[in-house]
This record gives C-alpha cells, structure tokens and sequence, in this order.
C-alpha cells in the first residue's frame, strides 16, 4: 500500500531564480519580470558603429518599447536608446534564494560560465559584469566547501539533511497514524520514507531519523497485535491454555507501551496466582469434607461437622467472595462448583440436623432433594451419604403417606380400633397435627 504518490523533491525544492544575460532580441522576454532589474546595455553612438566602439550604460531598469528601451539610470529616470544601437543588454543575475543540490548548484555555474563569456566578448563591460558574477560565485563557494543556502540563510549540508529528514518525517508519520490497516501498509514502498532512505545514502546523520521512522511504524503494527490479542483474550470462551498463550504472546509485544495492556497482564497473572490459592483451598476443603462424611445408613442421621471444617470452609468462602469481588478474566478458572456445592451443602446441614431430630421428615427431604446432585460435586463418599439420607427420608415418607392413607379408608369404613393404630403408626413416623387431630377424633368415639 503507497501512502502517497506525491514527487518528493518537488514538494521540498525551490526552482533557483537566475536572471541570464540577454541580448537586445530578448529584451521583451525579460520585460515581464518584476522587481527592478539592474544591468547594463552596450551602446555604439551609431547604428552603423562597431561594437568595440560601444560605451557601457547601467541602468537601475528598464522598459521596452517599440524600437527603443528606455532606461532608468542614476542619472535620468527616461534615458531612451534606439535597439539600432544596443549591442547587448544584460541584465545582473540575483543571487538564488535557495541553493540545496547539484542540480541548481549548475544552474548557478551555467549563469557564471556565460558571464565570463561576456567579460572576454565585451571587455569594456569586464568591471561590472565581474562585480554582479562576485556574489554567485560566493554562493558557488560556500555550496562546494559543504554547505546549502535555504531561504537564504546557509546552513551545513548536514544540517540541511536533517532538517529535510524531520520534514519527510512529519509528512511520513500521520500517513502512518491514518492508515485503516497499518498491517498493509509496505513503509518501503512509501514515497516520503523511499527519499529519507535516499538522503541517508548520502548523508549517514540522517540515519537515526530513517531508524526512528521505522520503530515508529513498528509500533503501530505492534498496538495492531496488541489490541487484536486483547479482544480475543477478554473475549468469552476462551480456556486457559488460549489465554495462557495469548498472555504470552502481548508479553513478547512490549506491553510496556500500552498501560492499558500492561494492566490487564498484571492483573491477569495476579488472578491466576489467587486462583491457584483458592484452588488448593477448595480441593484442600474437598478432602477434609469427603473424610468428614460417615456412612448414615439406616439411621437417616446427619454427620456432624468437625469444627476444623468448619473453620475451613468459613476460610473457603470468604476468599470466594473476595475472589469473585476482583472480577477475575474469565479464562481464569478455579473450582467454583466444587466450593459451591461444600458450602451449600454444609450451610443446609444444622437445619437438616434438626429437622430430623424432631421428625419433620417432610421438610428435611424438600431441602436434601437439591442438594444431591451437589453432594456428587464433591465427591462419592459425600454423594453416598446424601443418597442414603435422601433415600431413609424417602422411604419414611412414603411409609407415613401409605399409613396415613390406609387409616383414612378404615375410618371412612368405621374400623376404629384399626385406623387409630394405622394413625398412631404414621404419627410415630412424622408428627403431622393433621394426623394428631385424626387420633384424637377416634380416640373420642
């Protein structure tokens, strides 16, 4: 991709304004031109003398007319001579604005030569067509000893170099800034950056700003990857090991350049190292929690907790809580389920405890049926237990709801003697008051 198509040395060079000497034929060519512009003219007393018998008029300027110039002098604004008898006119060159390379360096020699011409045609003219060669011969000078004019100051050619560097440089950076995908963007084949490259060939100061232009593009193609590794790092589903080589992959991008993605590397590999923590707590909690679980059997009764794993999974929760407070990456996994379902299950055992103590066997199962599939999270001791408790509760459930039942039929069929015992039965099982109102009824009978 070119960022730009625009000639180099045509935006940054400035044609060298040289006035040549003209003969009387190209008076009206350089008529148009502004400014004053002082010369000389060769003037014979006749048309039809020699021209070594002209004499040498200077002129501030001139205008041409119709078989005639007229000539402001230092002695009369209007001096008019007939073209008849001007052998020559020429008109002093300026010295250029600007001198920055070769090329006007021979323009300015061009101008020089021909006025040595001039001096060995027409001696006579010799004293003030040297005195206006004087000051682009100066100019010659210092362009040869290592030096450029620009804008009429002169400066050392290095120093030019490095000032038209910066300046190919300020029109290569915001090209580069601007570009929609900077990772199609060929620098070698940029314009700007193709001259800077060409001025460094000449001139080895200006290397550094070649090197810096191109750690600038670097950069950008840099921030590219980062920002593109960053999205896909925070984006959902990514596992582990992605993330894992993602991080990997900005830590090689000099992260260092973007605070916002040294921060997420930072915070990244804190989580992983609380996660790790947690991690082991809760695995840790697991073991003591699966050794804590006794086999209730036949009794439906609830193991009691050791107040060391209580202490733990109190230490467990609190660091889940601070865990999930920091807002974790979610690559960042840590056994959450497992830490869930100990402190679920643990949380719900003093009310199951008591719940069964006191028979309110309904209640106790409504509360162990969600916990089940927990109870297989942590592990299979505790998944036996939980089962053998649920299926006691089930079963005495099941026999208070058949006991139950089978009292009602006998009642509604006047068996008295046998529905209170089948009452009594269930009440022993489940003390509804549903079935104590129904005991007393029958007793009254």
């Amino acid at each position: 991709m070119r960022l730009s198509t625009a000639p180099l040395l045509r935006t940054l060079t400035l044609v060298l304004p040289l006035s040549l000497a003209l003969p009387a034929t190209m008076l009206a060519q350089s008529a148009g031109q502004d400014g004053e512009r002082p010369g000389l003219v060769l003037v014979k007393p006749q048309a039809w003398s020699k021209p070594a018998e002209a004499r040498v008029v200077e002129f501030v300027d001139y205008t041409d007319h119709s078989g005639y110039i007229e000539l402001r002098t230092a002695r009369s604004p209007k001096y008019q001579v007939p073209t008849a008898k001007i052998v020559k006119l020429i008109v002093y060159p300026k010295p250029p604005v600007s001198l920055e390379n070769s090329a006007e360096r021979a323009s300015i020699q061009s101008v020089i030569d021909e006025l040595s011409l001039m001096v060995s045609t027409f001696p006579s003219a010799a004293r003030q067509i040297n005195a206006s060669a004087a000051p682009l011969k100066a100019d010659a000078v210092k362009y040869d000893a290592g030096s450029v004019k620009l804008n009429g100051a002169w400066i050392s050619r290095s120093g030019y170099a490095k000032q038209k560097a910066n300046a190919l440089a300020d029109l290569i950076r915001p090209e580069l800034t601007a570009a929609e995908n900077i990772k199609e963007v060929d620098l070698n084949m940029n314009q700007y950056f193709i001259g800077l490259q060409n001025l460094a060939k000449n001139d080895p100061s200006v290397k550094p700003v070649v090197e810096s232009i191109r750690g600038f593009y670097l950069s950008l193609v840099r921030k590219a990857d980062r920002d593109a590794t960053l999205a896909e790092v925070t984006g959902s589903g990514v596992g582990f090991e992605r993330a894992s080589d993602l991080i990997k992959k900005l830590e090689a991008l000099k992260p260092e350049e973007d605070a916002k993605v040294a921060l997420f590397i930072k915070s990244w590999k804190s989580a992983v190292d609380k996660a790790g923590e947690l991690t082991k707590k809760i695995t840790d909690a697991r073991t003591e929690f699966e050794a804590a679980m006794t086999d209730a059997g036949a009794t439906g009764a609830i193991p009691q907790l050791p107040p060391a794993l209580s202490s733990t999974l109190g230490n467990v929760s609190d660091s889940v809580k601070a865990f999930r407070a920091g807002n974790p990456p979610s690559s960042v996994r840590v056994p959450m389920q497992l830490a869930d379902a100990m402190l679920a299950c643990a949380e719900k055992f003093p009310a199951m405890a008591k719940q069964i103590k006191n028979r309110e066997l309904l209640d106790a199962k409504s509360v162990i049926d969600p916990l089940t599939n927990q109870a297989e999270v942590i592990g299979p001791q505790t998944a036996k237990v939980f089962q053998g408790i649920q299926k006691q509760l089930t079963d005495d459930v099941l026999k208070f709801q058949s006991l139950r039942n089978e009292a009602k039929m006998l009642a509604e069929n006047d068996k008295i003697e046998e529905a209170l015992k089948k009452y009594e039965a269930a009440y022993a099982i489940i003390p509804a008051q549903d079935v104590a109102t129904q005991i007393d009824t029958l007793k009254k009978q």
